[in-house]
């Protein structure tokens, strides 16, 4: 495993923690919105596969693990205000195009970098993406993982984030370092300061694009491979292909057996797809 090295920039609206490895084709990596969510523990195994051909930039998000808002803050839609902190971010690290791998809500993230700042982003790897508001699907069932999102706040407790990382993958016994992931999660969510920073996330303002969801994403033209989980109880399969009519320049690939997290449960297997596709 990949030692994790942290380092730390600051932008004009939050001070972000990130991992730099390897060398080659830049690779940002954004992790998803669950509690406890960090960069390098939705992605080290990704940074093991990949660092020998690619340069991946790992952060964590703002309000999540290391990563703070400032006083400058404020409080615009959080997918938006972290697309624009990401975007400065590579400016910073003198990146001038980077493709970019988004998990959940970093899928939505990644999108809209890609609409912030077309010329920024080179291809996108969206991995059980969501995108508040897209796809339109009215009448299904809510995703059964929600519930374990909508319950862990206000008194989040380790029985409560075991439950919840138990539902992001498809088979927990597989993971022998469960215990830990729970541990390193639960500490992150029980400390107040992060907490409350995490909260942002939540309570951000609305959206100040007027488009529909479907127009903002079908309007990305970017090249992107989207990537799923059969059996994701947080992002129904059906979203998958919602994705994939609505993105002119894409394609998608379906693990059997397979929950919220490929990036970690077929670690070998996603990184084998990833670098074919950017590749290309």
């Amino acid at each position: 495993m990949t030692e994790a090295t942290n380092k730390t920039i600051e932008t004009s609206t939050a001070i972000i923690n990130y991992h730099d490895v390897g060398t080659g084709p830049v690779v940002l990596a954004l992790h998803g919105g669950g509690p406890g969510a960090t960069g390098w523990g939705n992605f080290w195994s990704t940074v093991d596969e990949l660092k020998g051909d690619f340069r991946l930039i790992v952060p964590d998000q703002p309000g999540f693990g290391l990563s703070t808002w400032k006083d400058t803050d404020d409080g615009t839609y959080f997918p938006l205000a972290s697309a624009r902190v990401m975007l400065e971010l590579l400016s910073k690290l003198g990146v001038e195009k980077a493709h970019v791998i988004g998990n959940s809500a970093g899928g939505g993230v990644a999108m809209r970098m890609a609409l912030e700042a077309p010329d920024a982003v080179d291809r996108l790897i969206l991995m059980g993406a969501y995108f508040r508001g897209f796809p339109r699907t009215f009448m299904g069932p809510a995703p059964a993982g929600n519930a374990h999102l909508s319950e862990y706040y206000p008194e989040p407790t380790a029985e409560k984030m075991e439950r919840m990382i138990r539902a992001f993958v498809f088979d927990a016994s597989k993971f022998e370092n469960l215990p830990e992931i729970v541990e390193s999660r639960f500490k992150l969510t029980s400390d107040p300061k992060l907490a409350a920073s995490y909260m942002r996330f939540l309570r951000s303002n609305p959206d100040p694009d007027p488009r529909s969801p479907w127009d903002m994403v079908s309007s990305i033209k970017h090249k992107a491979q989207i990537v799923w989980g059969k059996d994701d109880k947080f992002c129904h399969l059906e979203d998958a292909f919602q994705y994939l009519t609505a993105l002119d320049n894409s394609e998608l690939v379906v693990f059997r057996d397979t929950g919220h997290w490929v990036m970690l449960e077929r670690p070998k297997e996603f990184a084998s797809h990833v670098a074919a596709f950017l590749s290309r």
